[in-house]
């Protein structure tokens, strides 16, 4: 500061005029006009403050009360000027332009405020600006200062930091958002901020803008650690933590958040979509956009082709889906069925045993056609909060038609062993979990009857589906065990260097599904790699053997 200019008069000596002639003045208007040029040059000093209002005078005030006080609080400044209450709340408007002009600043570090008290300018507590201190003490011009402009990583890293102090006590709740508001309005150049202020309660962008923070520096964000750090009261706490675990927070409407892994009822993690990095990191977004893909989707390029052996019957079927399912002839499909007032979805089920090539059989129809996978984790549809399950189900359908609007050929929404959410509802149940079933059911149907894409669902169950569900299949395919013929062809297919009448030998002896014929080569193979040899035949039925241990009639029970 020492290379500026003097100014012509004493500024500290003016600030002492001005204070002490309004010291219990009530604001009288007959002193403040006495002290109408102190007002004038004081206010000429801070370039910027008006000369019509009390802003000069409450900055005078201030300054004279840090060299008492390190903080001042707003109460301090009431009992200096003696007036009340109702009279201080016009001071507001003044207050803000010092802030604004950076002349003062709010005092971060409250830590004995009463806690129920109202969020305003009448509880905070101010200091003056350190340049601005440092100028008027050196009696030298002051150069006005804007407040330096932070970019969207420096704005989430303070904020996350002021959540930090508020998890550490250090500051209260209503206190940290003051804070964060005023850095909003400090920062009103970053457009995503101001959009999410115009989107969001304050509650739900603090929150929201520490998810951004860990998402940057790579760190998992906590939802009961974040939330515990935001909220003092415990009350609000779980409030917020029932919003966000039945996403009926608007964060998930906006699709800003998703919930992700859970290791506790109360204890998710908290993911950034896509979408709100696009919003924030702009153009720096393909740096933190850390999967584009949907996790449940699997890409076509992704999938190995495998050859599979059908029934001649069911080889047919097979080939039928696969043809109208390739990108030009599904288009004309749809094309015709809209022009005669059909449904344009077409639902298939694959039926029957397990380790018939159920799945493969609809990873192979994705790679022949072209078209991705997006696959159904039915584990994830069950859920231990009452009511969440139906909206999983409806998530999944609305995920999925939305993949559809972003993809050029429509990919396939595979419900794969699907038994456990396509069961029969239960009659006359008034059970939670009787209802939830019913519930989820209803919505499947519903789904269904107004699907527009392409589904595949699999079972080993077929038994124990709902019959509602028969129509809204299109195609119903059953999968059986392999005959002779067919089997001998897959173990010739594994098992190159044997001959055939081994391979036929194999098939009619053993009544293999292709998926247990899949782990009897996969152990030859373990073999070869480990003893550098080929087992002898009577190895290869011993593996046989085995792997029908658990179906012999004659098994011990598992249990209790």
């Amino acid at each position: 500061m020492g290379t500026l200019e003097e100014v012509s008069f004493n500024v500290v000596k003016t600030i002492t005029v001005i204070a002490k002639k309004l010291e219990d003045s009530q604001l009288d208007d007959k002193l403040i006009k006495e002290i109408k040029k102190p007002l004038l040059d004081l206010s000429n000093y801070l370039n910027g403050v008006a000369t019509d209002s009390y802003q000069a005078i409450i900055f005078a005030i201030i300054f004279v009360l840090s060299s008492k006080y390190e903080n001042i609080e707003f109460r301090q400044i009431i009992g200096f000027l003696n007036i009340n209450y109702i009279d201080a709340l016009n001071l507001k408007n003044d207050i803000e332009k010092l802030l604004e002009l950076n002349l003062i600043e709010i005092e971060k570090e409250r830590r004995n405020r009463n806690k129920n008290k109202k969020s305003n300018f009448l509880f905070r507590s101010y200091s003056i600006s350190e340049d601005v201190s440092e100028s008027i003490y050196s009696n030298e011009t002051y150069s006005k200062k804007g407040k330096e402009k932070l970019d969207i990583y420096e704005f989430v890293k303070i904020v996350s930091d002021n959540i930090d102090q508020r998890g550490n006590d250090q500051l209260e709740t209503i206190e940290m958002f003051d804070i964060i508001e005023l850095l909003e309005d400090d920062n009103d150049h970053i457009k995503s901020i101001k959009k999410v202020q115009s989107l969001l309660e304050i509650e739900d962008r603090a929150l929201l803008y520490n998810i951004i923070n860990d998402h940057i520096i790579g760190y998992p964000s906590s939802m009961e650690k974040t939330l515990r750090d935001i909220f003092q009261n415990p009350r609000r706490r779980m409030s917020k933590v029932r919003e966000i675990v039945e996403k009926t927070n608007k964060m998930f409407e906006l699709e800003f958040i998703t919930l992700g892994e859970s290791k506790f009822a109360n204890d998710f993690t908290l993911n950034l979509t896509n979408n709100a990095i696009e919003l924030f990191m702009q153009e720096d977004a393909v740096l933190f956009i850390r999967n584009k893909k949907n996790k449940n989707l699997l890409l076509n390029e992704d999938i190995a082709y495998k050859e599979l052996f059908y029934e001649p019957n069911l080889g047919k079927e097979v080939n039928f889906i696969t043809e109208i399912l390739k990108v030009e002839n599904f288009k004309k499909l749809q094309g015709r069925l809209v022009d005669n007032n059909l449904s344009k979805g077409v639902a298939v089920i694959f039926f029957g045993t397990p380790g018939t090539g159920k799945t493969e059989t609809a990873f192979q129809i994705s790679k022949i056609t072209g078209r991705n996978i997006m696959i159904v984790d039915i584990s994830q549809t069950k859920s231990m909060w009452f009511g969440e399950s139906e909206k999983i189900i409806k998530e999944i359908f609305d995920n999925y038609r939305k993949i559809c609007n972003a993809s050029e050929i429509k990919p396939i929404l595979l419900f794969n062993e699907c038994d456990s959410i396509l069961n029969k509802r239960q009659e006359n149940s008034h059970s939670n979990v009787g209802q939830t079933e019913n519930a989820i059911q209803n919505i499947l149907l519903e789904e269904m009857e107004k699907f527009e894409g392409i589904l595949i669902a699999t079972t080993n169950l077929q038994k124990s589906l709902d019959a509602a569900y028969e129509r809204r299949f299109l195609f119903k395919i059953k999968f059986e065990n392999p005959t002779i013929e067919v089997k001998s062809r897959i173990w010739k297919s594994k098992l190159d260097w044997i001959d055939i009448d081994f391979a036929v030998k194999l098939a009619t002896e053993f009544c293999l599904s292709g998926g247990e014929i899949d782990n009897v080569v996969r152990k030859i193979m373990m073999q070869e790699v480990l003893l550098n040899i080929r087992p002898e035949p009577s190895e290869i039925y011993s593996f046989c053997i085995d792997e029908k241990k658990l179906s012999n009639k004659n098994r011990v029970k598992i249990g209790y």
